[in-house]
Formats: structure tokens, sequence, C-alpha cells
């Protein structure tokens, strides 16, 4: 029997389709089937969304109503919904019955399908609406039923149709309700089934409900949750399919317009902590051009598989670093974007997608290239040799056709010792190479010092300054080169590492051999031939001068080969993004190095690269003052010597036992050997042998202390990636790595300073990092803006770059700034003003001077162009030689060469009026009867003809009307005016003679105006 004692919880609402509460005296017990059946003795609500509260009386063998029970009663369209309480104990239920005393149909409608479909919907703006279809066969033809059906959302009944002939059948379709769920559905992303039944008659009983039909998921499906990617192989994606089609609007002739739903991406992580990312696809489609991560879908291709790419960004250590997860997962979450007109398509959560990496091979872990001078060669694999070759090699090459990435190495014959010994070789110039970017280190001998970018259309290298003297350049794949430049007498070195990222494996050549773990096969070309010995080996890499990429003309430098990925990853906001306002996302690269892991040394400037993605607009010149090989070496100074002793040493003859008791002690029994010598994959023996040779090859000790610095260089980056050596182990004792950055300093200092906690406290009057640079010693300064040719267009003209060698990193570098006006043919006219600035610091090869001050002026000079004369010293006292650019207007003013000598003019069609450029025809900004007319004048406002006169009409024509007579006034004026120039003309004259001496002269120290004096009235 029935018994709603547990059924109904504490009370709850329900509907009886077709049915309301039995009203009249029930019949003895065991009605409908139950012992004792409840009823109520009172009429329905009659108003529509009315709410009633009644009692229900309970048929007891003591009467028809032994006991009441307080109901409510709310009168709904088309039926009633009851608010029941539950009875005492069982077997008591509540009776209903059909409100008709026609039978209900007994046939059963086969279990339906649901589909969907999109219907025309007119309104301002006629559009589609996506409706679902309950669809099944129709009823026995005989009868005439009516259809109604029910609409499950989410496993509830919320849509029950109003009754309908078979012939109008669509009535029953499920559509958008913009608020009442029982008129249709609110929100995508749903699980949608249906039921049918039949009536006789509308207000009739229903028969029994069909079969639920299956489940319909309508929205986005995410066709992989689970993603497993391999830490060297970072590439996975995440596969999306809509299961509908989303509406769009109606264009005027009736076409449907290709508009598109965007889904945004987030990866929830900690943006304070420097870890492990998972990046996904550059969003070229998205609302926002690229601000998210995400993608587009467009509604002709609903029915596609969208494939979104996403990619693993690793951290530089060893250990792989996974979220702080139970399975240390990355969760990627995704939300619909805002559609206009389409809030159901709108903020959609899609199911979370979990990314996995699984960890790779450790092989390339402990591993590094090295090309350490005089150039003792060492693979990855651990194999050294020789490389005593004067010349340009490929020292490393990524065996990735479609991602081209190359270091090359040219050398110098250095340190001869006056054929002693046979000659040795050294690199004097790096070039590194992603794709078509390229970035130089140059210090070969007769030519100007190059610490710079060639090109960076793509922006995959990244460069890095560790101090002046040491640089990391990273390629995307995390792989890094270190240069570390060393001075010698009479040469420029650089010592070359190559350290190697998971992705190297079984992938590189060059003189760094193949990363596999194989010594026995390094020796080998592009085709994995195998090669017979070093000396075939080094041939087989060389390259052609033209081939050197720092030798390479623009034409050259923009025939590279491109980089191949057709997809740059972004990174993701760390929260949900809602609405229409997405975070922006400002890191979209190809790395596959979180980004932050590099930021502890600041980026050399790429602004001075030579080729770059996008061109200036600013209008080019047509001559330069000077060119790049105009520039004479003869009077820069020579290469100072690297250490103090080597001008004391004595000449003797060294043999190898010699040799070899002196690099052991003055290795071993270094700081840096102290502190590294525990630290795993830092060995000191192939430096040790490489001391040796330098000694045998030079009959000098000279090149001791690079095998010293290669071994802190090594020790340094394994400190920085072997995660185990940053943790403490002991309680109350800093970690190993603590402990070896405390004592290993640059270079020891050099022997001009002491080591403190890792920093170098030079010496009085030595300065750099390693206190190997004399401050008393101005830098050589070559040229500014040297690409420009000594020019500068004010539009962009915010600081000069000085290029030389010897800018030290200090608080003292200062630029001092000599400002002038010139004329056409470059005759100093006007004041001449002198400023001090702070420079900015790229590299040691090149500095920034702000220009700020020099671009201020106090009224309008009286020259066409501007002239600024620059110097730069490391300790604000010792200035270089000076170097002079010229600031113009690149809109109207131009060069000119005038019997070789380059000066300066207006281009045609322009005036030039108060330092401003106008072009022909440009009306004054507050006097419409003045313009720019390039015909009568180019340096003053032009009257316009016929403007401000006065027209009349006499008998009907027009007359131009006199203006009054004002002879009197007039006299009287030119007369003051006269005066007060031939007065100003005097005082001049003698202000002139006083002043002349410092005009042509550098500027009195008291004379000189300090950066916060300057007046702030900006050149426009």
């Amino acid at each position: 029997m029935l018994c709603d004692r547990f059924r109904l919880g504490n009370g709850r609402w329900v509907r009886a389709d077709g049915q309301d509460l039995l009203q009249t005296e029930p019949q003895p017990h065991e009605l409908c089937g139950t012992r004792y059946p409840i009823w109520m003795n009172e009429t329905l609500p009659e108003t529509f969304g009315e709410e009633v509260e009644k009692e229900a009386c309970v048929v007891g063998f003591m009467g028809t109503c032994e006991k009441k029970l307080p109901i409510k009663i709310k009168k709904c369209v088309g039926y009633n919904v009851y608010f029941l309480t539950p009875p005492t104990n069982c077997y008591k239920a509540y009776c209903f019955q059909y409100s008709t005393e026609d039978a209900p149909p007994t046939e059963v409608i086969p279990q339906p399908v649901v589909r969907h479909d999109l219907v025309r919907k007119e309104g301002r703006i006629a559009y589609q609406e996506l409706q679902f279809i309950c669809s099944f066969p129709p009823a026995h033809e005989d009868t005439d039923f009516y259809y109604q059906v029910v609409w499950y959302i989410e496993d509830k009944p919320v849509v029950v149709t109003e009754p309908v002939k078979n012939d109008s059948i669509t009535k029953t379709n499920l559509g958008r309700s913009l608020v009442d769920p029982t008129k249709g559905y609110l929100k995508l992303g749903i699980n949608i089934k249906c039921a049918v039944r039949l009536k006789l008659e509308p207000e009739g009983a229903p028969g029994p409900l069909s079969t639920l039909s299956e489940n319909f998921f309508a929205g986005i499906e995410v066709k992989s949750t689970k993603v497993k990617i391999k830490r060297d192989e970072p590439r996975g994606r995440i596969d999306v399919k809509l299961t509908v089609p989303f509406g769009c609007p109606f264009m005027p002739d009736g076409s449907v317009e290709n508009c598109g739903l965007d889904i945004e991406m987030n990866v929830p992580r900690d943006p304070t902590k420097c870890t492990s990312d998972v990046k996904a696809a550059k969003a070229m489609d998205l609302i926002g051009q690229g601000k998210n991560c995400g993608f587009r879908i467009l509604n002709m291709e609903w029915q596609e598989t969208v494939a979104l790419p996403i990619s693993f960004i690793d951290t530089p250590e060893y250990s792989l670093v996974l979220p702080d997860s139970p399975d240390g997962a990355f969760r990627i979450g995704m939300i619909t974007g805002q559609k206009e007109g389409s809030p159901e398509w709108s903020g959609i959560e899609l199911q979370d997608v979990f990314v996995h990496i699984a960890d790779s091979s450790d092989i390339w872990q402990g591993k590094k290239c090295a090309a350490v001078n005089d150039p003792h060669m060492y693979t990855f694999d651990g194999r050294g040799y020789e490389n005593q070759n004067e010349g340009r090699f490929v020292l490393y090459w990524g065996k990735r056709k479609d991602f081209p990435m190359e270091v090359q190495i040219e050398t110098t014959a250095c340190n001869s010792n006056r054929g002693i010994r046979r000659q040795p070789y050294c690199v004097c110039a790096l070039a590194i190479r992603a794709g078509a970017d390229v970035f130089v280190i140059d210090r070969c001998p007769n030519k100007p010092i190059r610490i710079k970018y060639l090109s960076c259309k793509e922006n995959l290298l990244d460069a890095r300054k560790e101090t002046e003297m040491e640089y990391k350049i990273y390629f995307p794949s995390g792989t890094y080169v270190h240069a570390l430049l060393q001075d010698y007498t009479g040469v420029r070195t650089i010592n070359v590492h190559v350290y190697p990222s998971k992705s190297d494996h079984d992938r590189t050549g060059g003189l760094c051999g193949t990363l596999n773990g194989n010594m026995w096969d390094d020796f080998m070309g592009r085709d994995n031939n195998l090669l017979n010995g070093n000396e075939e080996f080094n041939r087989y890499w060389s390259l052609k001068e033209d081939e050197f990429l720092g030798n390479m003309n623009e034409d050259q430098l923009n025939a590279l080969p491109r980089w191949q990925n057709a997809v740059m990853y972004c990174t993701c906001p760390h929260k949900q993004v809602q609405g229409d306002t997405p975070e922006e996302v400002g890191q979209c690269t190809e790395d596959a190095i979180v980004k932050c892991a590099k930021e502890d040394n600041p980026a050399l400037n790429k602004n001075n690269c030579r080729i770059r993605s996008k061109r200036s607009a600013v209008k080019p010149f047509s001559f330069k003052m000077f060119k790049r090989q105009d520039i004479q070496l003869t009077d820069f100074d020579e290469v100072p010597e690297y250490l103090s002793r080597n001008k004391r040493e004595t000449e003797i003859i060294w043999t190898k036992e010699k040799a070899t008791e002196f690099c052991n002690n003055f290795i071993k029994k270094s700081q840096t050997y102290n502190a590294c010598n525990e630290v795993p994959s830092v060995s000191a023996d192939f430096l040790i042998e490489s001391c040796i040779l330098d000694i045998e090859l030079t009959n000098s000790t000279v090149w001791a202390a690079g095998s010293r610095e290669a071994l802190r260089t090594t020790c340094m980056k394994e400190l920085s990636q072997n995660t185990t050596l940053k943790e403490v182990t002991e309680e109350g004792k800093p970690s190993i790595a603590e402990q070896v950055k405390k004592i290993a300093c640059v270079n020891e200092c050099s022997g001009n300073g002491a080591c403190l906690n890792g920093t170098c406290e030079c010496d009085e009057g030595f300065g750099a990092k390693d206190c190997s640079m004399d401050l008393n010693k101005p830098p050589v300064v070559y040229g500014v803006n040297i690409e420009e040719g000594g020019l500068c267009d004010k539009r962009t003209c915010q600081r000069a770059l000085v290029e030389g060698y010897g800018f030290l990193n200090m608080d003292t570098l200062q630029c001092s700034l000599t400002v002038f006006q010139v004329t056409e043919n470059k005759t100093i006219v006007g004041d001449v003003m002198e400023y001090m600035v702070q420079a900015e610091h790229d590299s040691i090869a090149e500095v920034f001077c702000p220009l700020g001050p020099a671009r201020r002026r106090r009224s309008v000079p009286r020259g066409f162009v501007q002239g600024i004369t620059l110097s730069v010293a490391n300790n604000g006292r010792n200035f270089s030689t000076h170097h002079t650019i010229y600031v113009l207007d690149g809109v109207c003013q131009d060069t000119v060469n005038v019997s070789g000598d380059i000066q300066f003019t207006l281009r045609r069609g322009y005036c030039y009026i108060s330092r401003k450029c106008y072009g022909d025809g440009h009306i004054h900004e507050t006097d419409e009867c003045m313009n720019c007319n390039a015909e009568k004048s180019t340096s003053e406002w032009s009257k316009v003809e016929g403007c401000g006169l006065v027209v009349e009409e006499s008998d009907g024509k027009p007359e131009v009307e006199p203006e009054e007579d004002s002879f009197p006034t007039t006299v009287v004026v030119i007369v003051l005016v006269c005066v007060l120039v031939l007065a100003a003309l005097i005082v001049a004259l003698i202000l002139y003679r006083k002043k002349k001496h410092s005009a042509s002269h550098s500027i009195k120290l008291e004379d000189r105006v300090a950066y916060s004096e300057v007046a702030t009235h900006e050149e426009t």
C-alpha cells in the first residue's frame, strides 16, 4: 500500500498533471491504493499565481476527517501545485483524481529522440534561435490525439507544453526563455531529455508518459579532459566540439551573418611565484585581438572539432616542477565569452582539463659544450679536443629543420710569444641565431666592438647581462649560451659555453657534437656521417667569411629561414575571465622556459636592432653625416693587460711539469675551486688540462685566470639549476648554493678588491663587477647613433645610443650633453647649453644618454636644426671623446650633400615656422587669414589673399571699402618699433662680444645648467 510518510520528507511541493487533490468525501478505506486516504473538502484557488493555505482530511476508523493536515495550493497555467505535509504514520497517502470523467488514453508513444534546429525569430533584428525537438512517431491514425511533451533539464521536469494536435507539433519545441525556466532553457551547457503523452482533450486526463529519451548534451563538449605531455616534447592539445549550432543575426539581404563564439581560458596558479606553467596558443581571431587565451568558433564551422594547442612552459631546474595539486596536474578552466544577443551562450563554464606532465631523460643535466681560450673544445658528451685554427666555425647547430638554431664563433691569432711556440688562436666573436633573429658579440681586432642584436624580427632570442663582462643568450628551447669576455695583452677574447636543455637530446650538431651520452660519435657531420679526427671535424664545421652571421648585410639577414612554428603560446589569466573585460595578457612568446626564471639579469635593449619586425613611420633622411665603415680605429686605445702580475712576469721557459704544478696550485687553491669542488657535475680536470696546454702554447700563464673563470661559470650554472643544492639540509646552516655564492666572486675581483658575500668591493680607482677596470681611464667611444649616421628624428629622439667600449654599470656613469643650434649650413647660432645626465647602461659596449634636458627650451631658438655633442664618463669626471648628433624633424627637414659636406634643407612643400613643420596651405591656428605658403615664405606665415576685406554693395554692385586712413597712428607705431629694434641691436652686440669666447669653447663650470634647472617647455 502507498504511504506518503517518508516520500514527502519534511513537506514539499508536488504537481499531478491533469489531476487535483480529491475534493469530495472519499469512499471508505483503501481508496486509491492506500489504507487511509487523504482528501480535501475545500475549493481550489481561482487566480493565477495565487497561493492559499488549506486543510486536508485523513480518513480514519472513526470518520472521514479524523485528522487534519495543513497544505498549500498555488494555481498555475493549466495545473495546480500543492505543498503537502507528510502524515504522521503509514499507511496514509494523498489521493488525486482526474478533472474530467473521461478515461485517459492507454497508448504509449515509443521512446522519443531529442533533436535540434535553428528557427528564425523576428525582432528589431531578425535572428536565429536554437530550438529542441522531441522527435517521435505519431500515435495510431484512427484517433485524433493531442500530444503533450514534458521537457527535462538535468533530470528535472521543467517545461510541460500545451497539448496540441499533430499538425501543430512544432509548438512543443523547447525554445529559449530569458527569465522563466518553465517556459524554456535559460542557458546552454545542459543535459536535455523529453517524454511525450497523449490526451483525448486538452484538459482531459493524460495517458502514460513514454519512456524518457536519452540525455542530449546541448553545449560545448570537451573531448580531452585529461592531456598528457612529455617534458622534452612539451606540446599538446585540447579538443572541443559543439553539440549544437549557435544562432546569428540575419543580414538585410536575408543571409545569415558569419558570427563566432569565443571561449576564454584560465590556468589557476600563484602569480607571485616563479614556477612552471601551461600556456595556450595565441587567440589570433578572439575578441580583444589576442588579449585572451582561447579560441573562436565560427557558426559555419560549428560541427568541426576544434583543437587548441597548449604548451608546457618549464623552469630551468633539473627537477620537474609541478603544481601543488593531489595528482600534480595543471588545471585549465574554460568559459564562453559574452555573446551579444545570446545570453544562453554567455558565461558557460566548460569541463576542466587536467594536464599531466611526464618527466624526460636527464641526459642533458650537468652537460656543457665549451670553447675555452685559446680554444680548447669540449663536446656535450665530454670529449675534449683542440681547435687551434683561425677562421669561423659552427659551434652549436640544432637539427630540428623547422626551428633553426645556431651558434657560430670566430677565432683570431693571440699571444704568439714571438715564435717561441706555435701560434695559438682565441675566440673573438660570437654570433647566435634563432630563426631570422641574430645576436652578436664581436671583439675581433681592427673593427668596432659590437654587443647587440643584428636582427630581431621574430623576437626569439633573449640576451641578458650578468655583469659588464658576462652575458647569457637564451634560445626559445631553454638552451642558452654563456659568454665571458676577457681582455689579454693585445687581444679581446670570449670564453663560450653552451648549456643544453631537455629538447637537445639527439638533436645537436656542430663542434658541440651530438648530445646522446656517447662521446665517440661526437665528430659527426650534418648527415650523421662520422668524421676522421678533430682536424677533419674542425674543417667540416668551418665557415666562409660571408657565411658568418656577424658579417651578413641586411639582405642576407632578411633571407635567413624563419622559425616555422605556426603557434605562439601565451600566458593565460590565473583567474576566471568573466564578461567582456578580459585580463590583459602580455607574454606571448615561443619560449619553453618561464620568463621569470631569467629576470634576475636585465635584458639587453632591442631598440637599436638593425632589422626589426616593424619599420619606423618616420621619413628616412637622404644622407647620413657618416657611415659605420667610416669609423677609424687608429685613434682608440690598445687592449689593456688583463692581470697586473703579467706585467712583472719574467721570461722563463715553461716545461709541462712546471705548467702542471702551476695550474694545479692556481686552480685548486683558488676560492672558486674551494667553493665549487663538491658541486655535482663540476669538474676542474678539463680546465686544469686546458691551463697546462695554454702554458705550453704561449710559454705564459696569461690564460690561467680564464680556466679558473670557466670553472666558476659552470659552477654557478649548476647552482641555478640543481634544486637539491638549494635545499637546507642542516638546521641553522645555509644551503650549498648559498654557501658557494657567498665566496665565489667574479674573477676573484682581479686582485683589485675583496670578495664580500659574493660581491666584489673594489679598491679605490677600480670598477666593474670584477674590479678589473681603471675608473680614471675614460671609456672609448666610436660614435653616437651610428646606424642613423649621427642623425636623430625629434619624434623618436628620446635618447642617444653611444657605442664604444669600457662602459661600466655604475651609479657614476654620466653623459655630458652640449646643446646648440645651427643654420642650414651648420653655422652655430644662439646660446650653447651644457647638461649632465645619468647614463643608462646596456652593455660594456653600449650606453644610452637620455636627451630629455636637451630637448627642452626656454624660448624659441634661432637655428634651423639642433645639435648635441655627447661624451661619457664612468666616474663622472674623466670623459671620453666628444661626438655630435643632429636632431631634425623628419616631417619637413632633410639632409643634403653640398660638395661632399652634409648640410640641412627643408623638404619641398613645407614651411618651418617657430620650429614646427607645416604643410603647404596649412591655416594658422588663431588667424584664418594667415597660412603656410611655401612659394612666398618657408619661415613665416603668409597673408591669405582676399581674406579680411570688407565688401559692400553700391548701386547693386559689390565694392571693396578701403580701411579708414590711419596714417598718423601708423607713423607713430613705426617710429617706436624702430627705436626699440635699434636699442635691442646695440645691447645684443655688446653681449655678443662678451660671450664670443664662451660660445666657441666649452662652457665654464659655473655656467652649467643642472638637469633639474632646465625649463620644462617641451618642443613640439
